[in-house]
C-alpha cells in the first residue's frame, strides 16, 4: 500500500527487531495546579512498538499526562522511565529537582526522539514544506534530503499539493495532517497525539488512523494517543488506559478492555454512560 523511499525502507528493517517490552514506565506521578490535584498516583506502562490510547472525558487530565510523558510539563512527584530510547538520560525523577526536563540539556537527546502533536498544532510562519523540513534540518539533515523526506511525508498525508503554500492557509484538518507529516519525516521513537482526529472529516480520520498503524507496523514507532472517542480506540489501540478524575482506573489490551473490563466505571464509560 505504501510507496516508500529508501530512507523509510531502511528504518523498516530495524523496526522488525522491536519487542513487546515497556518503553515507558510511569510510577506514582502526581500533578497539581494550585489547589487542584490534576493527576493522582498515575501508574502506566507503554509497550514498545504499540499504540496506547488514553481514554477519558474532558478535564480528566489526559493532556496534562501527555505533556508530562513528552517532557513538556514537569510532574510534582513520581518517576517516568524511558527504556532504551537513547543511551543514558533514561529516568526522570520528579520531586528531587526544581529543574524541568524541558530545560535540562541532559534530556535533549531523549526529547529529540519524541514528537508531540496537539489538537491545535503549532504552525510556523512559512511554507507547508518548510514546516516539515525545519525539524530535520535542526537535526543536521541536509537540505536536499530534508526536502525529499518531507515531500514523501506530505504525499502520504495527502497535502503535497499545498507544499509551496503558506502554512497559515491550511484548514484545521489540513493542519492536523501537517502534524502527522512531521512525524513521518522525523520518525521519532515516541509519538504523542492529543485528540488527533478532532478536526478531521471521516476521510481524514481514516487516513490518519491508517498512517498511525503504518508508523507502528512499518517504522517501529511507539504512539500514545489521547482521545474521548471510544470508537477510535477500538479501531487503532493495542492497549487502552482509562483516565478518570486524575486516576488511571484501568489499563488492559484493547479487546479485554472493551469486552471484559475489570472495573465498573470502565464498563459504564465504554457503554457510553455518564460518569460523575
Amino acid at each position: 500500500m505504501w510507496s516508500s523511499p529508501v530512507w523509510v525502507r531502511a528504518r523498516r528493517r530495524s523496526a522488525m527487531s522491536v519487542t513487546s517490552t515497556d518503553l515507558i514506565t510511569v510510577r506514582g506521578v502526581r500533578k497539581r495546579f494550585g489547589a487542584r490535584e490534576v493527576l493522582r498516583d498515575i501508574d502506566l506502562n507503554i509497550l514498545a512498538g504499540s499504540i496506547t490510547v488514553i481514554l477519558g472525558t474532558n478535564g480528566a487530565g489526559k493532556t496534562t499526562l501527555l505533556r508530562i510523558l513528552g517532557l513538556l510539563e514537569p510532574a510534582d512527584e513520581g518517576t517516568v522511565a524511558y527504556d532504551g530510547v537513547v543511551p543514558g538520560a533514561s529516568t526522570v525523577a520528579y520531586g528531587t529537582s526544581t529543574r524541568s526536563p524541558s530545560q535540562d540539556g541532559h534530556f535533549l537527546p531523549l526529547r529529540r526522539q519524541m514528537l508531540l502533536a496537539f489538537q491545535h498544532p503549532a504552525i510556523f510562519s512559512s511554507s507547508v514544506l518548510s514546516n516539515v523540513t525545519y525539524g530535520l534540518q535542526l537535526r543536521g539533515v541536509s537540505r536536499a534530503e530534508a526536502e525529499e523526506r518531507s515531500m514523501a511525508a506530505l504525499r502520504e498525508t495527502g497535502i503535497s499539493d499545498r507544499a509551496r503554500q503558506h502554512a497559515s492557509s491550511l484548514s484545521g484538518g489540513e493542519a492536523a495532517r501537517l502534524s502527522v507529516a512531521r512525524a513521518l519525516a522525523l520518525q521519532p521513537r515516541l509519538l504523542f497525539l492529543d485528540e488527533p482526529s478532532a478536526s478531521l472529516d471521516p476521510y481524514g480520520t481514516k487516513l490518519l488512523e491508517d498512517l498511525l498503524m503504518h508508523m507502528r507496523d512499518d517504522l517501529g514507532m511507539t504512539a500514545v494517543v489521547v482521545t474521548q472517542d471510544i470508537f477510535e480506540a477500538r479501531r487503532v489501540a493495542d492497549q487502552v488506559a482509562f483516565l478518570h478524575q486524575g486516576r488511571i482506573i484501568e489499563q488492559a489490551p484493547r479487546d479485554d478492555f472493551f469486552t471484559n473490563p475489570r472495573d465498573e466505571q470502565t464498563r459504564r464509560f465504554a457503554a457510553g454512560e455518564l460518569l460523575v
